[in-house]
């Protein structure tokens, strides 16, 4: 290959750096675990790349050249930056991510992150863990992370960002949370309409999805709920409920964490629901903690209900299809 158009190989400018530093061709081979030979035949190599000389002899030994000693130290920074590429190889092979970010709406932070954090904690030891809460689910928000879990409408189509695959997790029934002195906090499950003339808390306003569930299923049940106090969170929600201010249509998955006083029975006729989804970014699909991200994320959002074991039994069997 004519010197002009030659790449220049990594390994021999760190043999040609060696020589220089020690001044001996035997030195380098001992210092590299090479034999001379190798070391002379690498160097002469290199002096065709580059096309012109790297050593001289002197006597018994050899002595690098000016120009020699000039490339020696130009290839410094590309060595080192090459180091830093080897490692980050190492680093991937071995399954860990320098970051993986994550996105989530609030209940699933508290009821599944602490899971998923310790796991990825444990397989991969020089991960580093971000994690953010959407304060809304909207779609035009979606995709600013490596991992995002999402709600979904079940009555409308899903939308995936751009960049991103969507893996369907589970569904998430909402429950009729109320006081524990409510005259159908025993009810295990029940018709919607049954709770039409109740007070009602607007659990979390500001969540969209959450708002219109609760007005698609109250409306399949033939009423309007009568809003007595609006919640700006999911925590105040609950807490207004557990005062006795009203009942509230609250998504089983943030009930597993609440240390309100509280009960909950499940509606029938509809049963509102929400999915849960994740959104992986097709740049990250590589990344051994995102794809064991997901896994978890699947296991979890398989076993929702078997989270929240609070629901009173009732002798009634409860339907197999979602009816919203």
């Amino acid at each position: 290959m004519p010197y002009d158009s030659a790449v220049l190989d990594l390994n021999r400018l760190r043999i040609l750096r060696s020589v220089v530093a020690s001044g001996s061709v035997n030195d380098t081979a001992r210092r590299l675990g090479l034999t001379p030979s190798t070391v002379s035949q690498h160097i002469h190599t290199l002096e065709r790349e580059v096309g012109f000389t790297l050593v001289e002899r002197v006597g018994r030994g050899i002595q690098p050249t000016p120009a020699a000693i000039e490339l020696a130290l130009t290839s410094q920074d590309a060595l080192a930056a090459m180091t830093k590429v080897d490692a980050k190889a190492r680093e991937l092979r071995q399954g860990a991510t320098a970051k993986l970010t994550m996105r989530t709406f609030a209940s699933a932070a508290y009821t599944w992150m602490p899971t998923v954090a310790r796991t990825l904690r444990q397989e991969f030891p020089g991960l580093t863990l971000e994690l953010s809460i959407n304060e809304t689910d909207s779609p035009e928000l979606a995709g600013q992370a490596d991992v995002e879990v999402h709600t979904e409408l079940p009555y409308e189509e899903p939308r995936v960002p751009p960049g991103y695959r969507r893996i369907e997790l589970g569904t998430d029934d909402l429950l009729v949370a109320m006081p524990p002195d409510h005259p159908l906090a025993e009810a295990g499950t029940m018709d919607l309409a049954e709770f039409s003339t109740d007070d009602w808390v607007h659990y979390d306003f500001r969540d969209d999805i959450a708002t219109s569930l609760a007005s698609h299923a109250c409306a399949g049940a033939g009423f309007t709920p009568r809003y007595v106090v609006r919640a700006q969170d999911h925590v105040t929600g609950l807490a207004f409920v557990a005062a006795g201010v009203g009942i509230a249509l609250v998504p089983q998955l943030a009930v597993g964490w609440s240390g309100f006083e509280i009960a909950y029975v499940r509606p029938t006729n509809p049963t509102p629901y929400r999915r849960i989804v994740a959104l992986l970014r097709n740049g990250a699909a590589s990344f051994p903690a995102a794809a064991r991200t997901i896994e978890l994320l699947t296991d979890l959002g398989g076993r929702i209900r078997e989270l929240q074991p609070i629901v009173a039994p009732t002798s009634a069997a409860e339907p197999d299809t979602h009816d919203s």
